[in-house]
Parts: C-alpha cells; structure tokens; sequence
C-alpha cells in the first residue's frame, strides 16, 4: 500500500520563503525563485534583492528622528505663532516618516527597529540661520529619497520613497515661505 505523501507535491515556495528568510544570500531553490519573479512584479517582500543597502533605512529613521526633535526645538523659540505652528507641524510629518520607515523597515527585514532616542540640548542659532540650515537640509533629504525611488525596480517601494521625497521638498518650501517672512521683519 503507497502512502499518500509519496504522491504529494511538494510546494518549494513555502520552503524558499523560508531560506530567505534564514539566509538570503542563499539560492537553494532557484527555478521557484525565476518562476516567481518571472510570474509577478517584485513587492516589499522580494525587495532586499532589489534594494540592497535596505538596512540603511535605520538611518533614515534616525535622520527624521532628529529632524522631528529639531523641529520642536525651533518650535520653542520661534518669533511667533505662526512660526511656532509650522515647526511643530514640520515636527509631526518628520515623525509620520519616522513611522512610515519603521513599518517598510519591517516589512523588509522582518525585524522590529527600535531607534535610541536623541539626548542633548539643541543649539538655536539665529532664526534665519536655523531656516537657511533646515531648508538645505530638507532638500538634501529629497535629494536622497528621490534617488533611492530611481534606483529601486520594486514599484511599491519607489512610490513610497517618491512621497517621502515630494514631503521633503514641500517641507523646503513652507522654509523658504517662512525666511522670505522674516527677511525685513
């Protein structure tokens, strides 16, 4: 009498899952791996082969991060209330990112990320000054966001990196609204 297991296909996509998991430099099941990517667009969980440096999103974590505690520290010395609103405004959308990382942080990985948070005082520099460095700041990271949507073939990633990058950018603007403020002021 034949056991019904020796009969059975096995379905190698359960194990492969497996292997990326455990170790994703490893190929132990290639054909599942070319049917897969031939058979589907690649998503956030094929992405660590499209977007090598991936663990890099820790530091884009922490950059929001301290762009949030920076935001809040401008926040309390800003010269007025409309000032005061747009740097805890700026400050809540640095964490909103923040977030937005930690959850594409996970889904690639498979690991929570927790970020150590900031101590230390914040130096003010005069208020120009500190817009000017925000702004170049601001455009830097829109620069990189940008970059990373080009250089990435996952579609879901890329459009994700895109929005972060449009915030950023828009994050510049709102800076330069305000500096152009308080030029004669």
């Amino acid at each position: 009498m034949m056991d019904s297991n020796e009969n059975a296909t096995y379905d190698y996509r359960l194990y492969d899952q497996v292997w990326q998991r455990v170790a994703p430099e490893l190929n132990p099941y290639p054909e599942v791996r070319s049917q897969e990517m031939a058979s589907s667009a690649p998503t956030l969980t094929q992405c660590r082969r499209s977007l090598p440096e991936w663990e890099n999103l820790r530091d884009l974590v922490d950059g929001e991060l301290e762009g949030r505690r920076v935001y809040l520290a401008y926040a309390r010395c800003a010269p007025n209330n409309n000032a005061r609103r747009i740097m805890r405004q700026l400050a809540e959308e640095e964490s909103r990112h923040a977030r937005r990382l930690l959850s594409l942080y996970y889904l690639m990985s498979g690991e929570c990320y927790k970020p150590i948070p900031s101590t230390g005082c914040i130096a003010m520099p005069p208020w120009c000054q500190a817009l000017r460095q925000r702004y170049h700041d601001e455009i830097y990271d829109a620069t990189g966001y940008r970059q990373l949507a080009e250089n990435t073939e996952d579609s879901a990633l890329a459009q994700i990196m895109s929005g972060l990058a449009d915030d950023e950018m828009r994050h510049a603007r709102q800076l330069l609204c305000l500096l152009e403020q308080n030029m004669l002021a």
